[in-house]
């Protein structure tokens, strides 16, 4: 049973934004692709275990902006369990060199009732706990903003779902790319960490707040005055870091 997957992926124009580098939700699509494969290596898919996986919080940070036609190789691994939470770690190579890393937490859920079913309920975790390696990073923190502004509304459409029939955590990427106006600004997302609180599904309204905490900028997605996800973003200068 492999410890360690790895996955290459190459970023084609889809991927590229307006400045002409990969888009922040780049790295969220491909760490999804990489986990559910190697979950499923696992046998720790949703068919095995008749749950849904959900992502709860992910950290990623990234050394230098991502270009098109770069092949970056995806290792995947998963350091262990703590409370309700299985955590999974991820490295990102171009050419070899180290260009970034991520850490993240998932929940499984009932898949009727949306209930949150710990590690401990399934005989399966054993093989997680077995297949780990390397340290169990400290759990990701919470976010909070003491100030925030209204940046925009979007209503939650088709495009925006998934599998399990609520909004993508990787379309959560790209909304809060929208409200972060990565369009005009001069550098790039060096550090993204993204706390799903909520589920979104069809239909629902969700407002997007900024606001800034030191250094960094900050996102929360709200549906009816409740949180559904929240975001801190550090940018780092643009022409500085491109190879």
């Amino acid at each position: 049973m492999a410890d360690l997957l790895s996955r290459e992926y190459e970023i084609n124009y889809s991927h590229v934004d307006n400045r002409g580098i990969a888009k922040p939700s780049f790295l969220w699509n491909i760490m999804q692709d990489a986990a559910t494969v190697h979950a499923e290596a696992l046998h720790l898919g949703p068919a095995d275990l008749h749950i849904l996986w959900v992502l709860s919080r992910m950290r990623a940070t990234l050394l230098r902006p991502l270009l098109p036609y770069e092949r970056i190789r995806c290792e995947t691994w998963c350091p262990g369990i703590r409370g309700a939470s299985w955590y999974r770690c991820f490295a990102f190579f171009a050419n070899e060199k180290l260009v970034g890393e991520a850490q993240s937490m998932w929940v499984t859920l009932d898949p009727q009732t949306h209930r949150i079913l710990r590690p401990s309920g399934f005989p399966a975790a054993a093989d997680y706990l077995h297949t780990a390696r390397g340290a169990l990073f400290d759990p990701l923190p919470k976010l909070s903003c003491a100030s925030v502004k209204p940046h925009h509304v979007h209503p939650v459409l088709y495009s925006d779902l998934d599998v399990n029939n609520h909004v993508n955590n990787v379309r959560v990427v790209e909304l809060i790319s929208d409200a972060l106006d990565l369009q005009r600004q001069p550098g790039f997302i060096s550090e993204l960490q993204v706390n799903y609180t909520a589920e979104t599904t069809f239909g629902e309204q969700l407002a997007l707040l900024c606001g800034t905490v030191g250094s960094a900028r900050y996102v929360r997605g709200e549906a009816d005055g409740k949180p559904h996800f929240e975001a801190l973003a550090t940018m780092s200068p643009l022409e500085r870091q491109v190879p």
